[in-house]
């Protein structure tokens, strides 16, 4: 029981500082508009007076997506999400207005190549899919701040994908990722990169030149060490790396001047870089799971008086 409430307690602490790293850059949604009026069907917004803008189809177990979507030209905000759909009617891609779309907790195993066609979308969740591969056509969402692909089955992303210039959210967790692209380093307005619970073996090296990253998370992979070049990463508060095989931490992440939670726990670390009392930023400490002798352990609290260290 001590344990899974210390699970607990580390996971709300980096849901804490996720939200945090967002919260500057999310996009205005359109649902939140003041006076926005949100329609639960098809026909209800087609009868509407006002062209129709939001519409929410939530949990309405539909197996396909509803005819005449089409017809809502005005359309900016379309919630898919916790239905059975096994593919999606290209119709939705001629709602040119669009600006969120969610998909989130279907059956696709394709996005369609005309998702291409959405030009002004800035969020898509599709997360929660069967999603083998990514139409390179992704690439063509040129206003696209948010992504989630969470929980699908990729094994890769295409290159494509480093066009986005304006993406800030990544959130690629629970696939089967060993890598990512070259590519990676075009996507310069990054802020968060969720990469949890995939198959890296190595934090890539295409993500050193993403200078905006304020969040990081690879927890629960097969790292076994983090490499010099974090420091490069100068903006970065959060750094989330629990669950690997990572044995060296390098001497270099005390130049993450702005990191406020660094999260190790459950890994092979036996002893942690004499200078992290450089890292003035730094609030929270997560050694747990890792076979640190006491002596080692009394050290880092007597360098680190300040920080909530947990063993």
């Amino acid at each position: 029981m001590k344990k899974i409430i210390t699970l607990l307690t580390v996971l709300l602490i980096t849901q804490v500082y996720n939200a945090q790293s967002r919260k500057a850059e999310e996009p205005i949604y359109a649902r939140d508009q003041p006076k926005a009026t949100l329609y639960f069907s098809v026909e209800e917004a087609l009868k509407a007076t006002k062209p129709a803008e939001l519409l929410n189809l939530r949990n309405k177990e539909l197996q396909t997506v509803p005819l005449g979507i089409n017809k809502l030209q005005s359309l900016k905000f379309l919630n898919l999400m916790k239905n059975s759909l096994s593919e999606l009617n290209t119709e939705i891609f001629a709602c040119p207005e669009l600006t969120e779309l969610n998909i989130r907790q279907n059956k696709i195993n394709e996005l369609p190549k005309e998702i291409g066609q959405l030009k002004k979308l800035e969020v898509l969740n599709a997360s929660k899919n069967k999603f083998t591969v990514l139409p390179v056509e992704i690439g063509d969402l040129e206003s696209i701040k948010i992504i989630h692909l969470v929980e699908n089955n990729l094994k890769y992303v295409p290159s494509e994908l480093g066009k986005l210039k304006n993406l800030n959210t990544l959130e690629l967790a629970k696939n089967a990722l060993n890598t990512l692209p070259a590519s990676f380093k075009n996507l310069k307005y990054l802020v968060l990169l969720n990469a949890a619970q995939n198959n890296f073996e190595s934090i890539p090296n295409t993500i050193f030149k993403l200078r905006r990253l304020e969040s990081v998370n690879f927890n629960q992979n097969n790292l076994t060490s983090i490499p010099k070049d974090i420091a490069r990463l100068r903006k970065l508060k959060t750094l989330l790396l629990s669950d690997n095989k990572i044995t060296n931490v390098s001497h270099k992440i005390a130049k993450l001047k702005r990191l406020e939670l660094l999260n190790l726990a459950n890994n092979n670390i036996t002893s942690v870089p004499a200078n992290l009392d450089q890292l003035k930023s730094l609030k929270t400490l997560i050694l747990i799971g890792n076979p640190i002798s006491d002596q080692e352990k009394s050290r880092i609290q007597a360098e680190l008086p300040t920080v909530d260290i947990r063993f």
